[in-house]
């Protein structure tokens, strides 16, 4: 049983590795897009072609039942999170730089202590409570002092994007243990084109691809949403082999990677101050997870 379950976790920490190295690349090629098509549009194009990969491997894994699920409640949930935190992660990156944005949504542990005092009423214990003021500290030192260079509606979607997907992987993790992942990533990401597709026809009516006059950008949304049906899979299957609480160290690996494509690709510029609220936030979330897994 040991064996199987060390087996178990190895398998879901490759497939989180994965994941975070396909949100990255998916990542630059989001902010490569957003000066010419506006965020809904891509999300709109994510959506739509992510569907057809997993929807190929569904009806080849799971035959004709590869849309059931049994926990709708939890999909809903899921779907509805997973939404808000994609596009409030692509508002983020296309409005600050990369690295800022992973280092922000590494606050994700600290809004998961608050859920669990403001809505499930547990008790959580001082020195959490001072880890979770410590984290914010850190957050406190990224941002300021605030200058005009900062945006802070993009420090605020990156927030935002903790904040649900905190709550997106608490239902991933439920529907986990019920449902196949490539089926609830099949609803979800068809309910997702479905959403995208209304906001953008609201704001543009989808001119910006109608009106394109070389193929290459609609090649690059093609291809963000080909290589986001791998994304999804990874995701979705980290959590069918591990438990969250051994997943979310995991995570901070975000941060080099957010770095490492800043520098490289956006020429963004790593300073002391970053470093420092960086740093801040990694120890706070850090030993909170360290809590957490020693409470369950």
């Amino acid at each position: 049983m040991v064996t199987i379950n060390q087996s178990n976790n190895k398998m879901g920490a490759l497939h989180l590795i994965g994941e975070l190295a396909m949100s990255f690349v998916l990542a630059s090629m989001v902010k490569v897009l957003q000066p010419d098509f506006s965020v809904f549009l891509i999300l709109f194009f994510r959506y739509l072609f992510c569907l057809p990969l997993l929807v190929a491997y569904a009806i080849y894994s799971r035959g004709p039942k590869f849309l059931s699920i049994t926990n709708i409640p939890g999909l809903a949930l899921r779907t509805v999170f997973g939404f808000l935190g994609l596009t409030t992660w692509f508002l983020a990156i296309t409005n600050i730089d990369i690295s800022l944005a992973t280092a922000l949504t590494q606050t994700m542990p600290i809004f998961i202590t608050g859920f669990s005092v403001v809505i499930a009423g547990e008790q959580v214990g001082l020195k959490r409570l001072v880890s979770v003021l410590v984290g914010f500290l850190g957050v406190l030192v990224l941002i300021f002092p605030i200058t005009p260079a900062l945006n802070l509606w993009g420090v605020l979607y990156a927030l935002l994007a903790a904040v649900f997907s905190a709550l997106m992987f608490v239902y991933l993790r439920v529907l986990g243990r019920t449902d196949p992942a490539v089926s609830t990533s099949i609803w979800y990401n068809f309910t997702g084109l479905i959403l995208a597709g209304l906001l953008t026809y609201s704001l543009d009516s989808f001119e910006a691809v109608t009106s394109l006059s070389t193929p290459d950008s609609l090649y690059l949304l093609i291809a963000l949403g080909f290589l986001a049906s791998f994304q999804q899979y990874f995701l979705a299957q980290s959590h069918m082999y591990a438990q969250a609480s051994i997943l979310a160290p995991l995570h901070f690996l975000a941060i080099p990677f957010g770095i490492g494509v800043g520098i490289l690709l956006f020429d963004e510029i790593i300073t002391l101050k970053f470093l420092a609220g960086t740093a801040i936030i990694i120890a706070s979330t850090y030993y909170i997870v360290l809590r957490q897994q020693a409470n369950q």
